[in-house]
């Protein structure tokens, strides 16, 4: 099976700037696969997203999507199997209604007019917001504003969604029902999600987990595994998900805790058979 996004040997460098903000990156990320990328700020996870989606060049190295080299002759069919969903929601909205903002990008897709009503209706049923179609974006909540944001990316079809810190502003009821929202789709829909956050939470969903650390890749593995280095962690500046920190915690005091990664409700459930 091809990856979902493959990237080879990549460098990156912003203009006036004294060293690369990606150097010799390479990775993959395989069809359906939740991965989680980590790092300081400014470590180039945000650069990486949209270099992934053609936003940005290269200075040297490949990136694949499906296949298919992001290329500028590519772009148009790139754009149509990457989705990006970004931090805040209020600079996304562009239509007066929700269902106009979800409308927008098919009209740039010069999707069918008879085809975007039925496509728009299934992307916001999906996030639960088809009985807001006609709202004003400014009436909704933060985390309303961003399931339509999702719905938007949903009406495009796209085979890879990239969520760039898009749980960050967030509350937390908010951000368990964005991220409740993508479990769901992805296991009904196969999608493949890249996930760019600090927050611990949204950390422990995904299968494996990137860690960047000046321009380059200094971990990657399975999720439990690379949570388990809270030293590491904590160097790069994320937070300790709150299970692993509750590990460690016992493991520090002596307690003989199975040597494996424990998400919150594992630990509590691990703790109350000790009993």
């Amino acid at each position: 099976m091809v990856d979902a996004v493959t990237l080879t040997n990549v460098q990156f460098q912003y203009p006036n700037t004294d060293r690369p903000i990606l150097d010799d990156v390479s990775l993959r990320f395989k069809m359906g696969e939740w991965t989680t990328i980590i790092g300081h700020n400014g470590s180039g996870k945000s650069t990486l997203a949209r270099l992934i989606d053609g936003l940005l060049v290269p200075k040297q190295g490949q990136i694949m999507v499906c296949g298919l080299p992001v290329t500028e002759e590519n772009m148009v069919q790139v754009h149509q199997r990457v989705g990006i969903v970004f931090q805040n929601p209020d600079n996304q909205f562009v239509g007066a209604t929700v269902a106009d903002d979800v409308a927008f990008g098919l009209e740039n897709r010069q999707v069918p007019p008879a085809e975007m009503g039925p496509r728009i209706r299934q992307a916001l049923t999906a996030v639960g917001m088809e009985k807001l179609a006609d709202a004003e974006p400014a009436m909704l909540s933060g985390g309303q504003k961003q399931r339509v944001a999702i719905a938007g990316i949903l009406a495009l079809k796209p085979q890879v969604i990239i969520l760039d810190e898009a749980t960050s502003m967030l509350d937390p009821a908010g951000r368990q029902l964005v991220l409740d929202l993508l479990q769901r789709l992805r296991a009904q829909q196969h999608y493949t999600i890249i996930s760019i956050t600090h927050d611990p939470v949204e950390m422990t969903i995904a299968d494996r987990v990137v860690v960047l650390d000046g321009g380059r890749i200094v971990r990657q593995g399975p999720t439990a595994t690379v949570l388990q280095d809270v030293a590491l962690l904590q160097r790069i500046g994320v937070g300790v998900p709150a299970g692993q920190a509750l590990r460690q915690a016992l493991v520090d005091r002596g307690v003989p805790v199975p040597a494996r990664y424990f998400t919150e409700k594992e630990m509590v459930e691990w703790l109350c058979q000790q009993l």
